[in-house]
Parts: C-alpha cells; structure tokens; sequence
C-alpha cells in the first residue's frame, strides 16, 4: 500500500453552510476557506446527522448515527464501544491520534481512542460540576489562569446560549479562537510524532452562541448592512404550535432589529478570525512539508437558524441548522474547483478518512459514504434522501432532505412541513397542506421508515407497527425549550447565587488569596 496520508479535520461549532465565500456569500470574509475551495472541493449539499453538538460529533467519530449511537442530548453517554471510533481504526493503521479544542465528549473523560486532547470546552467541566469538588479544568481554563484572565472567556453578563450582541473583552492572544489556532500550529511544528502519520481533529469554539464578537473585528461588519434573516408568514412555523412555542421559550420576538443584525455581524466576525486561524494552519503544513501528503476535511458539526422564521440556534430541521459547510483538500489527489451536487453528511467522514488506510473497508453496519470515491465517480452513487434526526422524548424530529424537496416531522404532535428546494430554498412556502404534494410526502416518509429501521431507532421514531412514524399527543409545556445554561455557575452553595460571574470570580480570587493555582491543586489539576 502507498504511503498513508495524514488526516486534519478541522470543525467549528454551529456554522450554517451560507457562510464561506465558497456557498457564495458576498459579505463574509473567509478568504482561507475560499482558497481551500478553490484549490479542494465544496460539497454543495452537505446535512449534520443531528442538529446538536455532542451527537453530531459521537456520529462523526463513530460513523454511526444517533439512534445507534444513544448519544441523543449533550449528556448522554455512548452505547457504542470506543473500538468502533475513527480513532481506533487509525490507530490499528499506525496513526497517532490528536484532539485539539472543543470535542464535546460524553462523559467528559470518554476520549474515543484518541491518543492525546488538548481541550477547550467552554468552561464545561466548571459549569456542569454538582459541588466544588467536582470541578474538571480543562486546557484552556488551566491557559487563562496562567494569565489571569480566568472567569472572563466571554462577556459576564451573557450566557452561553443567549443573544445579547456583546464584546469579548480578552484580547486577542488570549481569545479561545486564537488558543486553537496557536496550539494546532505548534502540535504541527513541535508535537507531532516524527516517525507515524497523524489524525489530528482541531475543533473551534465559535461560531456557537453567545455571539461575543472577538474585540478587534468589532467593526468588521455594519450591522445595517448585514444580510436579513429569511421570514414568511407562509412557512411552516406559522401553523405548528410546537415552533410557536420554540420561539417562545427562546424570547426570540424581544430583539430590535438593529440587535438581531447585530449578532449576525458578531456571528459573522466570529467566522472570519476562525479563518485567519485555518490560514495559519494551512501556512504551517506548507512549511513543514506536510502539505502534498495531508487530506484535509473542512465542517461544522450543525449550522445557526441565525433569526430565519424568527428563531435561533440549532435543533430544527430547516436550511440554516441542518446544512453545513463542508471541503476537502487534498494536492494532487483531489481537483481544484470541484463541486459536488450530491448529499452528503458528517457520517461520511468516518470512511473517508478510515479509507485512506490499511483499514480500508474493515467495518460494516454505518451508511456513510466514502466522499473522495463519491468525487471520483459521483454517477455511482444513487443517495436519494439523507436523514437527519433530533432526540428528546417527545420532541423526536426527523428531518428528511433531498437535492429537491425538504420533509419534516415532529413527532410531538405530528407536525409536518414540506418544502421544495429548487424553487423555494429558504423554506418560505410551506407545502404539507397542499394535497397536490401528498405523493410526495408519502415517498420521502417511506425513505426514511426504512432509513431507521437500517440505521436510525425504530424503537424511538416507529410506532407498534414498525412501519409508520410515531405521533404523540401535543405537549406544549415539552416545546419550550431553551438552550441557554448557567449564566451563573451553580456548583457551590456558598456562593450567593444572586451573584454574577465577574462577582463570582472576585468572590473565588479572594478566597484563594489572589493565586488560582491553589484551586487547581486542590481539584487536582483538572481535566
């Protein structure tokens, strides 16, 4: 077998596809990415599996989706053996295997046979512990302690998924982007074994929520120039009381306009110095002579509604959370300029990548493609629809996408939408009422009935049958959800919790004595 390459794949966190020069965006500025697509190729149809950060990423590293998984929310734990991962694969073909930034593992100390992490989480191990002794730092936290600027990762009066448009206010060498970059590029120069090829995953924070604009680009966008969310009182949302109360519970309708435009242009600059740092990465493959042997893959592991049909987040089946950026770059394997049309989804990475070894095809049982087969003869592959699914009972949706029309369903309740992409691909007509399309809706169920009776949980999305979808009597109270956790940290009852987190900083500094290395000693050194 030929020399096997190194593998560098690099995600962000809640990166709508229409984001990159690339999807034709003409007010970003993302001119790395652009020239990885220019000299790669843009997969024009790419879908997360699931709209939500810790299961994307369990079926990205598993190649398994979410039902197989059993990784249906950010806390719940694997079903699926660590053997099974990426990782373990690679690690059979001889690789060494790199976590950098933001894996969103569960639990915290699953690795899924990585060899080595170097973690940025957000301050999740701080924000999740149930007392102080619980307490797990991880990289970054242990890196804004060393500068004294722990507490002060994003704005304090912001939690972590709210829409305030505010400042970061950590310059720029201290900012989570900037630490992903800077310990990616140093592994590459310093870290990486000499004598074995590398996986190497580097994960950024950002874009996710909040939409804290890094200080320096806080004029980078005008926020009156900003392209408007996409809204229509046609769409689906305007009939299902399930979004209704999805909106709802978000206080979505509370922002001025000049606030929602504002947190697209924070969103927006968030993207662009996550640019600036894959240009750094890409400059050090270059320098290190790594660049002709390394296949580099470029996703998100969901996308941003961004204020389209008047919400925000993830979740949800429409464009904006479902379709993801998605590149690959390889010199001199892969053709410049090449666009693929055909659907594809993050499960596809686990045979790309595991392809490109003496592993090669040493696996069953997941529906992935592999994506440089797909490039090279895209007429072989007939995908008709990709599935992607969202799990929390009784709030199962299974969102069901082809290169045409666009079907969901909400288990809660029994909802439906229908869309037809060609002609309305900003989802703006809905089209599930229209019994000119029952045909339609009908073929796009059955694909995906036997899409989860092969690949999904029919236990969760069929009924006794097991040849319907399963409907649930409407439960509003179970619709509002809202993402936004721990403005404040809840895990020691000393604390008065009325205090905000620049208080409660102040309140920790002074009871260590103005030295965080005592807090870390006693915690025993974190993650």
């Amino acid at each position: 077998m030929k020399k096997q390459p190194n593998l560098l794949l690099i995600f962000t966190d809640q990166q709508r596809w229409d984001t990159l020069g690339a999807y034709g965006n003409e007010t970003i500025q993302t001119p790395h990415l652009d020239r990885l697509a220019q000299e790669g190729a843009v997969f024009e149809n790419a879908i997360t599996p699931c709209p939500l950060c810790a299961p994307a990423r369990a079926c990205t590293m598993t190649g398994y989706a979410a039902g197989k998984t059993n990784v249906f929310n950010n806390e719940s734990a694997p079903v699926t053996s660590a053997d099974e991962s990426i990782a373990a694969y690679l690690s059979k073909a001889g690789y060494h295997n790199q976590a950098i930034g933001k894996m969103h593992f569960t639990p915290e100390e699953q690795t899924y046979g990585m060899d080595h992490l170097i973690l940025s989480e957000e301050m999740r191990g701080v924000r999740t512990a149930g007392s102080i002794a619980d307490i797990r730092f991880d990289d970054y936290d242990r890196f804004l302690m060393e500068n004294d600027a722990w507490g002060w990762e994003k704005p304090p009066e912001i939690g972590y998924n709210e829409l305030k448009p505010l400042v970061n206010g950590l310059p720029k060498e201290l900012h989570i982007t900037q630490w992903c970059g800077d310990r990616t590029v140093e592994w590459l120069k310093t870290e990486r074994p000499a004598n074995k090829p590398f996986f190497l995953w580097t994960s950024f924070v950002k874009p996710h929520a909040p939409f804290d604009c890094p200080a320096h680009l806080t004029d980078l966008y005008a926020p009156e120039e900003m392209p408007r969310p996409w809204v229509s009182d046609k769409d689906g949302t305007s009939k299902n009381p399930y979004l209704a109360s999805h909106r709802l519970a978000m206080e979505a309708d509370l922002y001025s306009e000049h606030a929602i435009l504002t947190n697209r242009a924070y969103y927006y600059a968030n993207i662009t110095f996550i640019d600036e740092q894959i240009g750094r990465i890409m400059g050090t493959l270059e320098e290190e002579g790594l660049a002709d042997n390394t296949l580099v893959i470029f996703t998100s592991d969901h996308g941003e509604l961004l204020g389209d049909h008047r919400l925000w987040f993830k979740n949800l089946g429409h464009e904006g959370s479902l379709h993801i950026p998605m590149l690959a770059w390889w010199p001199g394997v892969i053709h410049p300029g090449t666009r693929c049309e055909e659907l594809t989804t993050l499960l596809d990475i686990f045979p790309t990548l595991v392809n490109r070894t003496s592993e090669k095809g040493k696996y069953d049982g997941r529906s992935g493609l592999d994506l440089l087969a797909l490039l090279e003869e895209p007429s072989s592959v007939r995908r008709n629809v990709v599935c992607s699914e969202f799990y929390v009972s009784p709030n199962y949706m299974l969102h069901v996408r082809s290169k045409e029309w666009k079907y969901l369903f909400y288990q809660n309740g029994g909802y439906e939408e229908l869309y037809h992409l060609l002609s309305d691909p900003h989802e703006l007509v809905d089209l599930a009422d229209n019994p000119d399309f029952l045909h339609v809706i009908k073929e796009h169920q059955e694909e995906a009935i036997r899409w989860v009776i092969d690949y999904g949980n029919p236990e969760v999305a069929l009924d006794e049958t097991g040849c319907k979808l399963k409907v649930m009597p409407f439960q509003p109270q179970a619709a509002k959800l809202n993402p936004r956790p721990f403005s404040r940290m809840p895990w020691d009852s000393r604390i008065p919790p009325s205090l905000l987190p620049e208080q409660q900083r102040s309140w920790f500094w002074k009871e260590l004595g103005g030295d965080w290395s005592r807090l870390i000693r006693l915690l025993g050194g974190g993650m």
